[in-house]
């Protein structure tokens, strides 16, 4: 049977975008950087607590990344973060920036932990996220959720990245999975993607940013960073990264995407993703994770709530472009074929 002229057009194209396809299909280390460096005014007065500071105001962004053989570019940036506690938990945060000399830190200042880590800054982050205790280094936090206002259309394309500060071959693991039904009056998710796991261990020999100093900031009143309990512990690291695919997440092309939540390494969904959805619900999101690598140590850049696009390679456009430029004239000779065997008959 004939096909329409409209369904040889469809099917034209539809072969040249599978060869114009990035081909992504595995999370894959980050190898590779590109920056952008500037100066932003100060978001709010630093509070008197921290007052023996300087917080310079640098934003040091992530503008492209390689991952494997796939070169990606920031995309759309969430606009909204919550923070999700477990109320059996103790109320500390912990807090990193890196340091030029003693006393003076890159970043702005931020009074809301969810606000430190929202947005594109590699100067600043989170310590021991997922780890809950009564110490001093725990984070105490069950799940961050990173949302867009308005829903993206999932597509082949897309990249959700994680950055860790800590040592080379030692980052820490985490797991991951995008929000794909959210209730906006109640800003709650409703259902979501696969549960993936970032094992620990993850980077290659290098970090992707070599090491600076920082220095962590510990509170104890939840998400309110406006009076730091201790600013003395420093350190000497860098950053890994990894990017995850659609693929990763068994999403299907199209199916709208809210944003993506975090989570510590030892939370499960027991076959069941619904069961992500009540942090507060221990059999899934254990209380007593500790800060290890391989359990909720991750130490959060503020590079969060982005979605990266792959870059196509010239070659892969030119092929593409080869193949539409080639099915679109054998489909105008078949169809002026048909045309001259019905006017002969």
């Amino acid at each position: 049977m004939s096909r329409p002229r409209h369904s040889l057009f469809l099917a034209t194209l539809a072969a040249a975008g599978a060869l114009c396809s990035p081909g992504l299909f595995a999370q894959t280390v980050i190898t590779q950087l590109t920056t952008s460096t500037y100066t932003v005014a100060p978001s709010g007065p630093v509070t008197a607590d921290e007052l023996a500071f300087t917080f310079n105001n640098t934003v040091t962004e992530v503008t492209t990344f390689t991952a494997g053989s796939s070169a990606y570019k920031t995309g759309s940036t969430a606009d909204q973060v919550f923070i999700r506690r477990n109320a059996v938990n103790d109320t500390r945060s912990s807090a990193w920036y890196a340091r030029t000399d003693p006393g003076v830190f890159s970043a702005p200042h931020s009074e809301d932990y969810g606000l430190l880590l929202l947005g594109n800054n590699l100067n600043r982050g989170s310590d021991n996220t997922f780890a809950n205790g009564t110490g001093v280094s725990e984070g105490n936090i069950e799940r961050i959720d990173f949302v867009y206002t308005t829903s993206l259309a999932a597509d082949g394309s897309m990249g959700f990245a994680v950055f860790d500060r800590g040592a080379a071959d030692i980052h820490d693991a985490f797991k991951i999975a995008l929000i794909t039904g959210w209730d906006a009056l109640n800003n709650v998710p409703t259902s979501y993607s696969q549960l993936v796991s970032q094992a620990p261990n993850w980077t290659p020999a290098l970090n992707v940013a070599t090491g600076f100093d920082y220095t962590l900031f510990r509170y104890t009143a939840n998400d309110d960073l406006s009076a730091s309990t201790a600013a003395t512990e420093t350190g000497n690291q860098g950053i890994g990264g990894v990017v995850f695919t659609i693929d990763n997440f068994n999403i299907t092309p199209g199916t709208p995407i809210y944003g993506y939540s975090l989570f510590g390494y030892d939370v499960t969904d027991g076959g069941d993703t619904a069961n992500l959805i009540n942090f507060n619900n221990d059999v899934f999101f254990p209380t007593g994770t500790d800060g290890a690598t391989g359990g909720g140590g991750i130490d959060l850049a503020a590079v969060n709530g982005i979605t990266f696009s792959a870059i196509p390679e010239p070659s892969t456009w030119a092929l593409g472009g080869l193949a539409l430029a080639s099915l679109a004239i054998a489909a105008r000779r078949r169809a002026l074929a048909r045309a001259g065997a019905q006017a002969a008959s």
